[in-house]
């Protein structure tokens, strides 16, 4: 194998292929990146058994190609070797089949590699009924929706995002049991299966780094693994297996208090509270509503107290106290995009919801924390 390439071409495609190397393998070789070299290109593939990575560099967009071939290159130093290297155009050459020199005209680095003989197969294998979706779509699709995945593996189906087609409708629904975040669309076409799948969060976050927002991303579905088509990049992940909870009983759909409020006054309120609140874990936060006045409060025992006004649009005038986390309502806030927000309250014990006053396509909701 032997070819010339530009720096920044082959850096932007390691910098997408690393993303499928695992922290621990426990197969040695699955820490390495195949390149394989044809007249046609050059293809990179990494894979940690879950997650599968391959980006195609097509040959105009190489340099020179003088001798096709395949090497497995240890991955924990080529991103870095390659990143940086001097000089914009670099040079590789195997030697003896277990070697590969990268070098340009002034440095020169020679590592081992991997026997290509011993990397698995793995098949990316494509569906006869793909789903098409905008890549801007699917990428504020995971914004919004996967903070709220657990990081807990007790029960491994809430750590990732469960994904719900059925005809033109597409649903994506997240939560931890503590918070919950779901975001509906509608599909260009109709989608004849109904799709009812949970995506590892981990895998999903990878996919929203790789995405721009040009063009569209081509979703095979299987009912063990989902591949996506982006540019020149196919990402391949297992799915979570068993069926995620029903969430619908979970979400109130009548309120006692409808509250409007300005988004940024709102988010630096309670931002500005939880620097004091006592439990930094949770970052504990109480809410007075009472008319047109809602008071935001924290303290600790051992440094202090603060206390923040906001004048608010409210549906009801009877008093309400309760707490939050604070942590958990600014992760929320974050992803709205709207001025303005309605916050959705029953009582003190139950789930509080928080939509965009504009946009009907994303609800997300939180549970209160009972402070006595």
């Amino acid at each position: 194998m032997k070819f010339v390439i530009d720096k920044n071409i082959l850096l932007e495609a390691l910098t997408n292929v690393t993303r499928a190397i695992g922290t621990r393998t426990t197969i040695p070789i699955l820490n390495g990146i195949k390149f394989e070299l044809t007249n046609s290109g050059l293809t990179l593939l990494a894979s940690d058994s879950e997650l599968t990575i391959k980006i195609n560099i097509e040959e105009k967009d190489i340099k020179k190609i003088d001798n096709p071939g395949s090497m497995i290159i240890q991955s924990k130093y080529i991103l870095d070797i390659i990143r940086k290297m001097p000089a914009d155009t670099i040079n590789f050459e195997a030697i003896d089949n277990s070697k590969i020199k990268i070098y340009t005209d002034n440095n020169e680095y020679s590592l081992n590699c991997y026997d290509i003989n011993d990397y698995p197969h793995i098949a990316l294998d494509e569906s006869k009924e793909p789903i098409e979706i905008a890549a801007e779509t699917l990428k504020n699709i995971i914004n919004e929706t996967s903070y709220a995945v657990s990081t807990q593996e007790v029960r491994p189906l809430l750590t990732g995002i469960n994904l719900k087609i059925t005809g033109d409708n597409l649903e994506c629904i997240a939560t931890d049991s503590y918070r919950l975040a779901k975001k509906n669309i509608k599909l260009n076409s109709m989608v004849n299966n109904t799709i009812n799948i949970v995506i590892p969060g981990k895998s999903i976050n990878e996919l929203e780094k790789i995405l721009t927002d040009e063009d569209n991303v081509v979703m095979h579905i299987f009912t063990n693994k989902i591949l996506f088509k982006y540019h020149n990049i196919q990402f391949q992940t297992n799915l979570l297996s068993g069926t995620y909870p029903d969430t619908t009983h979970f979400i109130p759909n009548e309120f006692a208090y409808m509250i409007n409020l300005n988004l940024k006054s709102f988010n630096d309120a309670v931002d500005r509270a939880s620097l004091l609140s006592q439990s930094k874990d949770k970052n504990i936060v109480r809410v007075l509503i009472e008319d047109k006045l809602m008071v935001i409060s924290s303290s600790a025992s051992e440094i202090g107290k603060t206390e923040e006004k906001l004048n608010i649009e409210c549906s009801n005038k009877e008093k309400l106290e309760l707490a939050f986390s604070s942590r958990y309502m600014l992760e929320a806030l974050k992803v709205i995009k709207d001025d303005n927000i309605l916050l959705l309250i029953n009582s003190d014990d139950k789930p509080i919801l928080i939509k965009s006053v504009k946009d009907e396509s994303l609800l997300e909701l939180i549970l209160p924390i009972k402070t006595y």
